[in-house]
């Protein structure tokens, strides 16, 4: 199903859901859609592709095995147009401590479960592990959550993009966190993706940004935005994102 580019979905187009375990497939998709930006590919794929195992194939591991430390199926908010799933956003309370286990995307404590899943052996398992531990298993301290709450993985299907279903997803972000009762909540965007920044900017103000050299420059850097719940800037009626 598609939608003119000139059409905006009304209301009784747009249905909005809480994400179950029946939606792993599609919430799978949206992740590695939404890990993609500003690379070629996502970060799965380069942690993958020595393991020859499709990354959608995992993603879908991971949320069916609870696996993921920024949301799991049921901390999806899913958007629907004309009954189809559209586009999709994780908003979710993060992990607190040291635990090794939080850093990152992956909840490694999950890990052997989602290896049964894709049937990988110990040497496999262990391989991707020492692989995810290189860029999570260190200094993590720019993650340090801004908000009580976060939002992740923000996506909207390649079929359904200009249709304003971004700020729709951003508005019902801050529903979910307000009946959560959380007074703040907090997103990031990585430097070069333009749109996803132009959006959240609309919605949130920055709160710090960590440039290339924090990285050594082998990362081009990323900026964490806030709001609070209580008295925010109104937010813009759905348009182009």
């Amino acid at each position: 199903m598609t939608y003119a580019k000139d059409k905006t979905p009304t209301a009784q187009d747009i249905t909005v859901r809480a994400g179950t375990h029946a939606d792993v497939e599609f919430l799978a998709r949206m992740e590695h859609e939404a890990s993609r930006p500003p690379f070629e590919e996502s970060i799965w794929d380069g942690l993958l592709k020595p393991l020859d195992t499709n990354p959608l194939d995992f993603l879908q591991a991971v949320f069916e095995e609870d696996g993921s430390n920024w949301g799991n199926a049921e901390d999806f908010i899913i958007l629907e147009v004309g009954g189809t799933p559209a586009a999709c956003c994780a908003v979710f309370r993060p992990r607190e401590g040291d635990d090794p286990a939080s850093k990152g995307p992956l909840n490694l404590d999950c890990l052997p479960a989602i290896a049964n899943h894709l049937g990988w052996s110990d040497s496999t398992t262990q391989a991707f592990k020492a692989a995810y531990q290189k860029p999570w298993g260190s200094d993590t301290s720019f993650m340090k959550p801004q908000a009580e709450v976060i939002v992740e993985t923000v996506a909207v299907g390649p079929e359904f993009r200009g249709l304003g279903l971004g700020h729709r997803l951003m508005q019902e972000a801050f529903n979910r966190g307000r009946q959560m009762g959380a007074q703040s909540i907090g997103i990031m965007v990585i430097k070069g993706n333009d749109a996803a920044q132009a959006l959240y900017e609309q919605h949130f103000e920055p709160y710090a940004t960590f440039h290339g050299a924090y990285f050594d420059h082998e990362f081009p850097g990323l900026t964490k935005y806030k709001a609070t719940l209580t008295g925010e800037r109104q937010a813009p009626s759905a348009q182009s994102s």
